[in-house]
């Protein structure tokens, strides 16, 4: 075997920082001529930590020698997840550690900083954190998802030791509904990865100072900037700043607000005077105008920064930089989405907020978030909807500079809560708007992932109108249609597998849909199997189907249900990336409905949908070009032309302008031939765009590729570098069918997190992995000693490779440093309008699907379920098949009832069918007596004793009564495990 060394060597020179304390370091933000007395250190680097519940692990003086040394962020689970086959019927991955933790971190803070404030920032800790300085308890944060923090001032002591002790809890209840009272921290919503797995910061300001957004613990609310009059040629630009003055007596100040673009030019300033009492909190407002400001827009999102300036005698003793993005905007009940004026279909998807990636947990360096982000943004996203918490500070910024629409919850899981759960999330609630009410792309305020009473709308509400009362910003519950208390409250729907609205006032947007699973490795039943048909569980899983299929289903569910509607401002593909939070399917140790997997290498999918939502003309063909002789298989070309020609080595297979779903070009059973196949986009008969597959040789070789941030791999103990691992022919190919094992070694000082195999347990932190459809990808983590790291990759019958990376020393002085996470340049281009859009079916507004007795009626499985009236014999059964009643009894003659779809009997969600109920009704639910009877129809209905034959199927009748407004909610067909081959049951409704 030839040995080939793929040296690729990262150096990007070692960096001696001659002045730890720099300026330019300091800013965080503000432009480069403002002086700034105010510092934000870097406090994720050097803990110490311990997976034990030491007894008084919060002295100073405790000993902490024999932990281990780590650094944030950071979690104790990244070494046990993604590694156990999923349960199937939407359970998440509960075979994790969790219990008691402590993190103990020692720094010093220079003489010179005496005098000041100092406070501490949690970006969040999951679940339960316990904070301590020196000994003293400074309090309990819970929510596991929102900012938090403390004043350290009173207890620092300057120029020596301090001690920072964290005991962190991530344990839950068995239950993700019994889990009183943090219901969301539970893996069935997001996998309890437990630690300090996002970023810490120290900041350090002078008494008189403007205050932090941190509402928690310490109630103060920071700037607030918005614009009004919003138009090409003006906008004002009103900010108010929350002052405190922690000094003894009272201080004449001036202060100012600057206005300063992209390029750093100050465009805007005004200025105020006031005197502030001692101890006394303060609110500076200020009005300016700017003309012709550079709006925010989707396609070209502008941001300014707002500089506001304390001064004292004309010197500045404090500054702070606020994000400003100037937008207007309006959702439309009849015409969707716009922003500025211009029409705009929203499309991305939702993105759980640990944003788990195999090997590495939930505890990702700020760039591996901005990493995925960058590919939402490749395949055309303009809208996150962050399920069911809040995303992350770096995560909202990016949301800004890419230009995504955001909808912003709280923390919360799938109910209407009472108690201390209520009041842990309106408290949540409001410090997360607190916090981020000055993002331009926060749009939409989600008060709840279920509908509330009454009374907690109001409470949300007088929340939303107290600290954001001019963001213009609407309010919306998903599952709002559960409860008739949510009439005159939410002021958008935020719909679920959105096949019909159900609030025929309000505008809607999507928050889940196209939930089908498939993993990256398979391509379709023409290519070599990876473990994926013959999987021993395959005959469990929900879904059957290869990345080729699940790409031509992006068109189908985002077409039909949101993408033809020209009311409908869009939705969110329920998920981006794979992860253990709840999969469908025991084959794999993923939830796989993502467009990438769970280390963010691509789907077919995501090409698809990138040829469908990006503005540029955009063509993709499905699949590879590496098939048998005598392989015949229809090939399906996405595109957002209006036509598409394909090619077979240079022949002319056909013109196809009719498209599928409005974005699907089917060429039937077109023969396999080495060489290439080629498609061609067009549109009004004009090439726009085109690509090419080619049969690629025999594998031959590795390759390795290594990625890392934007400024290098940082030996700060917690950044990661990501090496791909190819198979590829003799010209340097990537190999789409090969796999197999690959086996590596690493030396220097750098920890090995490895992969995973989608399809295998056990996969994850291992010196081996398998190559998937030609690829996969690793990760090392940092140290805190820099240097060089070489990894050897080899496989068996193929020439090995090697790659050496060099990560960077960073200042890291008494526990902190000034060098701030790292994240990709902001590159800000403007995009075109859309190239072509598919033509729509006209839009007639009028109430649709609608019911006497099924009030705000919806379905959330994968299929289409229909409203029908006058019940009989002769009667559709089922949406998908052509199976009808025959006989049935007198009873439910000329009743009102539901087709569900068929395909559907094995699918399982809590609130898969749901209305309320018009009237005092009898429900009937028709259920095959083949299925396990599901838990909501044993314990709300009765068997009455009548069959009725559907088919050639037995379906036993089960009934209840209904009081006018009761909310009606029904699970799956089963709670377990039902037959392939089994019915869904059907439901009919009759007044009382």
């Amino acid at each position: 075997m030839h040995y080939i060394k793929f040296r690729i060597i990262l150096v990007l020179g070692i960096v001696i920082l001659s002045n730890f304390f720099s300026c330019d370091t300091q800013k965080d933000g503000l432009a480069q001529n403002i002086e700034n007395p105010r510092s934000k250190y870097n406090f994720n680097p050097d803990w110490k930590f311990t997976k034990e519940n030491p007894e008084n692990a919060q002295d100073i003086n405790f000993s902490d020698d024999s932990w281990s040394t780590v650094s944030c962020p950071h979690t104790f689970n990244d070494i046990d997840t993604f590694d156990d086959l999923s349960h199937g019927h939407h359970d998440g991955e509960d075979n994790q550690w969790r219990g008691t933790v402590w993190y103990r971190k020692h720094f010093k803070l220079p003489n010179s900083d005496s005098g000041k404030k100092v406070f501490i920032e949690f970006e969040s800790v999951r679940q339960i954190a316990d904070v301590y300085i020196n000994g003293k308890h400074l309090g309990q944060n819970q929510t596991g998802f929102i900012p938090f923090g403390f004043d350290l001032t009173p207890h620092l002591k300057f120029g020596e030791d301090n001690v920072i002790a964290v005991k962190v809890n991530n344990d839950r209840g068995d239950h993700f509904r019994n889990n009183f009272p943090l219901v969301w921290n539970h893996e069935h919503w997001h996998p309890t990865h437990g630690g300090i797995y996002r970023n810490v910061y120290l900041h350090v300001m002078d008494p008189l100072h403007i205050t932090l957004p941190l509402f928690d613990n310490l109630e103060t609310v920071g700037t607030y900037v918005y614009a009004e009059n919003i138009s090409e040629k003006n906008a004002d630009i009103t900010v108010t700043a929350e002052v405190k003055n922690e000094y003894k007596e009272d201080t004449d100040v001036k202060f100012e607000a600057r206005i300063v673009d992209k390029e750093g030019k100050t465009v805007a300033t005004s200025s105020t005077n006031s005197n502030i009492k001692a101890g006394e909190k303060f609110t500076f407002t200020i009005t300016t105008n700017l003309a012709n400001p550079k709006r925010w827009f989707t396609r070209y999102p502008y941001m300014y920064s707002v500089e506001t300036i304390l001064k004292v005698n004309n010197k500045t003793v404090d500054a702070y930089a606020t994000p400003l993005g100037i937008r207007s905007f309006d959702f439309n009940k009849d015409s969707g989405f716009s922003n500025n004026g211009e029409h705009v279909k929203l499309h991305g998807w939702g993105q759980k907020p640990t944003n788990s990636w195999a090997g590495l947990g939930a505890a990702l360096p700020d760039w591996l978030r901005d990493y995925t982000f960058k590919l939402m943004d490749e395949a055309g996203g303009n809208f996150i909807r962050w399920g069911h918490c809040a995303g992350s500070p770096a995560e909202i910024a990016m949301g800004d500079k890419y230009g995504f629409v955001t909808l912003m919850p709280g923390v919360s899981g799938e109910s209407q809560d009472e108690g201390e759960t209520w009041d842990i999330r309106i408290k949540a609630f409001k410090d997360m708007i607190v916090y981020y009410r000055n993002h331009p792309s926060i749009f939409i305020w989600e008060g709840g992932n279920w509908a509330e009473t009454e009374a907690h709308y109001k409470e949300i509400l007088e929340v939303i109108n107290t600290f954001d009362p001019k963001g213009k910003r609407l309010m919306g519950n998903r599952r709002a249609d559960v409860k008739n208390d949510s009439e005159g409250y939410v002021s958008i729907e935020i719909g679920t597998e959105g096949w019909e609205r159900e609030y025929e006032n309000l505008p809607i947007i999507e928050s889940e849909y196209m939930r089908d699973e498939a993993p990256r490795r398979i391509w379709d039943k023409f290519s070599p199997d990876d473990n994926f048909w013959n999987h021993k569980n395959i005959n469990k899983n929900t879904y059957t189907i290869g990345s080729e299929r699940f790409a031509i289903n992006q068109a189908d569910h985002w077409w039909n249900k949101m993408g033809k509607k020209a009311y409908h401002s869009g939705g969110a593909n329920w998920i981006f990336t794979d992860g253990p939070h709840g999969g469908r399917c025991p084959t794999e140790v993923t939830r796989a409905s993502g467009e990438v997997d769970a280390v963010r290498l691509p789907k077919e999918a995501f090409y698809a949908l990138k040829a469908m939502w990006r503005p540029e003309p955009q063509v993709h063909i499905i699949g590879h070009w590496n098939y048998e002789n005598g392989i015949k298989k229809d090939i399906y070309v996405i595109s957002n032309c209006s036509s598409v020609k394909l090619y077979k080595n240079g022949q002319l297979l056909g013109t196809n302008n009719t498209p599928e779903n409005g974005y699907v070009y089917k060429f039937d059973m077109v023969e396999w031939q080495a060489g290439e196949i080629k498609a061609e986009g067009y549109i009004n008969d004009k090439l726009k765009t085109s690509q090419i597959k080619t049969t690629i040789g025999k594998p031959v070789s590795l390759k390795l590729t290594p990625i890392t941030g934007p400024k290098g791999w940082q030996a700060n103990g917690s950044d990661i570098a990501l090496i791909d691992i190819e198979v590829v022919d003799a010209k340097g190919r990537r190999c789409p069918l090969a796999k197999g094992r690959v086996d590596f070694t690493i030396s220097g000082p750098g920890i090995w997190r490895g992969g995973y195999n989608s399809g295998k347990a056990n996969s994850t932190n291992n010196l081996f992995l398998d190559i998937e459809a030609g690829i996969n990808r690793v990760a090392v983590k940092s140290l805190l000693r820099s240097g060089k790291v070489i990894i050897t990759a080899t496989k068996t019958g193929l020439n090995s490779a090697q790659v050496e990376l060099t990560s960077l020393p960073v200042n890291i002085k008494n526990g902190i440093t000034t060098t701030l996470p790292q994240v990709y340049n902001d590159d800000l281009k403007e995009e075109p309008q859309p190239a072509y859009t598919p033509e729509m079916p006209e839009y007639i507004p009028g109430i649709k699907n609608r019911s006497d007795l099924f009030k705000k009626f919806s379905y959330t499985g994968d299929g289409k379920a229909m409203l029908r009236t006058t019940m009989n014999w002769g009667k559709k059964a089922y949406t998908d098949l052509e199976h009808n009643y025959t006989v049935i009894p007198n009873y439910l003659r000329g009743a009102e009832y539901i087709r569900t779809p068929n395909s559907d009997n094995r699918y399982w969600a809590r609130d898969q069918l749901q209305f309320i109920a018009g009237k005092k009704m009898h429900i009937y639910v028709l259920h095959d007596d083949n299925v396990p009877r599901p838990e909501f129809l044993l314990n709300d209905y009765k068997d009455n004793g009548d069959n009725i034959k559907v088919g050639d199927i037995i379906m036993s009748v089960f009934h209840r009564v209904a009081e006018e407004g009761e909310s009606i909610i029904m699970a799956g067909n089963s709670n377990g495990d039902a037959p392939r081959d089994c019915r869904m049951y059907t439901v009919v409704g009759k007044k009382f």
